[in-house]
């Protein structure tokens, strides 16, 4: 019996696609936005993209099948995370001992293994990182209630900064009243917080200040809040990064992070106010991870999660030049505008595959209105570099900003179909709070919020509208669902496919989708071309 003091929820399946499957296809028309472009129909039932090459890889889907089963299927969420590996290595070094979840849904099993075998039962920790509402947090929570009623958890991650950034203290409140949560960490750098919390629990003298946390007696509906802090990123500062853990399916893909925040302020994003400063690890300290990771012979590829990896860009050449002494295949956010050739040329020594690139518009009044700092013409040069030397290349447009016009839009398709982009993706604007954009929502006529939203020159429904029809425009890029992006090409190519077949398959798929779009479901000829591409060796290192 091994005791361990934490176990960390670092993933899940966010979107539950059974919920999907009732839907009757003559009423499509009235919940189209929901599944389309994001899932195609197959066998009475939508499903995602990497779940309909399940079905024809395996004859089987992920919604079927065993966690033993699912944690060998298709799905990006079995890809180890950063937030698992981030805090667990951090806890390590004050002989904290965790155990990292990272996909509840195919790993439920494993926790109630180590949740069991605990004679001293571990808190359990759910990372908000990637939740926008509370709906999958309280999936999470009512699961672990219902198994272990007296289950200690404690949230924390983006999700619940954001709450508090918003003033919605009370309603954080009540919703650990009402699931009778006992801690939430509310810091963006919560590292050293969550490390002091377990320390007390485990050794109860411990004197560590406790920061950044709300705590739920239990009793009289009372809460005890402490004071808030804003610590430098803890992780970003550490010097001890000698370990590399082990999982349950680690594949060969390791996800680091180099810095934290961004010194940029995109009119539309939320980040840097959240984030509240951008801090860089030291080079020394970026080595000893690329050291660390290198110990362990099983790790092959590396996504690299800054959101601007390549600034300052003297700090990126460094890296590019340490990353030349190992054999890493590597992804990464990219500021496309600061590459020129001999950065390119480095990237592609250093065994770069792929970049997202988050271009947003290619019309140059939309960019100043979004504070991109960036022109059409300075993509275009660096989009050239880095196609000069075969970097695979995936470009993000976000759809009816506002000052959007088809016009705009037009500029667009231009740029994505002269420029022979290999992949891009497609996303309507969302309207929040807390951003530069929301601030500025008078001189636009900007009214609503999150995906429902109008301003002087479009609103949302108008906006979904002209994704679908570049969707169908776009010929020489291959689209994928933005909401994957990035990591569904670097898992697919942990799983054994190369780009060249992530393209041919994306494509098949995008056929069928495109067709259902039309209202055409006889898939056939299209999923026996699929069929047939898997085949004749597609990939390679999946167990058939």
């Amino acid at each position: 019996m091994f005791q361990y003091d934490f176990i960390i929820i670092s993933q899940s399946e966010l979107v539950d696609y059974n919920k999907y499957s009732s839907l009757p296809l003559e009423r499509l028309p009235l919940y189209k936005k929901l599944v389309y472009p994001r899932m195609v129909y197959y066998k009475n039932r939508f499903i995602s993209h990497l779940d309909l090459l399940n079905q024809l890889t395996f004859n089987q889907g992920w919604s079927d099948a065993s966690c033993i089963e699912r944690r060998k299927l298709f799905s990006i969420w079995n890809l180890p995370g950063f937030v698992g590996t981030n805090l667990a290595t951090y806890l390590a070094e004050y002989n904290i001992k965790t155990f990292i979840i990272n996909n509840f849904d195919a790993e439920w099993d494993l926790f109630c293994e180590k949740y069991n075998n605990s004679y001293i039962k571990p808190l359990v920790g759910i990372s908000t990182t990637f939740h926008l509402n509370y709906s999958e947090i309280t999936r999470l929570v009512k699961q672990l209630k219902q198994t272990y009623p007296n289950v200690s958890i404690v949230l924390g991650g983006a999700f619940i900064n954001n709450q508090l950034q918003l003033k919605k203290q009370k309603s954080l409140m009540d919703f650990m009243k009402k699931y009778s949560i006992d801690f939430t960490i509310h810091n963006f750098n919560s590292d050293a917080d969550l490390k002091n919390l377990i320390l007390r629990k485990k050794y109860p003298k411990n004197n560590d200040m406790l920061n950044n946390l709300i705590t739920n007696t239990k009793q009289n509906d009372h809460f005890i809040p402490t004071k808030p802090t804003y610590p430098p990123q803890t992780s970003n500062n550490r010097s001890k990064r000698q370990q590399t853990l082990k999982f349950p399916f680690m594949h060969h893909t390791l996800q680091l992070r180099t810095s934290s925040g961004c010194p940029f302020h995109c009119a539309f994003c939320s980040y840097p106010g959240l984030a509240e400063h951008y801090n860089t690890m030291p080079i020394y300290a970026v080595e000893q991870q690329l050291q660390a990771a290198h110990s362990n012979k099983k790790i092959k590829n590396i996504i690299f999660i800054d959101d601007t990896f390549n600034v300052p860009i003297k700090r990126f050449k460094k890296i590019c030049q340490i990353l030349s002494n190992y054999n890493f295949n590597w992804f990464s956010f990219l500021r496309v505008q600061f590459i020129d050739e001999n950065t390119a040329k480095l990237m592609k020594q250093s065994g770069c595959q792929a970049v997202y690139l988050g271009i947003e518009s290619a019309n140059n009044k939309i960019l100043k209105n979004m504070n991109k700092q960036a022109t059409q013409q300075e993509y275009i040069r660096g989009i050239n570099y880095l196609k000069k030397y075969n970097i695979t290349i995936m470009a993000a447009f976000v759809i009816g900003f506002p000052g959007e016009t088809p016009d705009t839009l037009q500029d667009n398709i231009d740029f994505i179909e002269n420029l022979d982009i290999d992949f891009y993706t497609l996303k309507e604007f969302f309207y929040i709070k807390n951003t530069a954009i929301y601030q500025q929502r008078e001189n636009h006529g900007l009214t609503g919020i999150g995906s429902s939203w109008s301003h002087n020159t479009m609103n949302s429904d108008e906006a979904y509208d002209h994704k679908i029809s570049m969707l169908k425009q776009i010929k020489n890029s291959i689209f994928i669902d933005p909401d994957t992006s990035l990591w569904y090409i670097a898992y697919l190519f942990d799983r054994g496919f190369s780009m060249e077949k992530i393209a041919s398959l994306q494509k098949e798929i995008n056929t069928v989708m495109i067709a259902q779009i039309n209202g055409d479901f006889n898939n056939t000829s299209t999923y026996k071309r699929l069929i047939d591409k898997i085949n004749c060796r597609h990939f390679q290192n999946v167990d058939k």
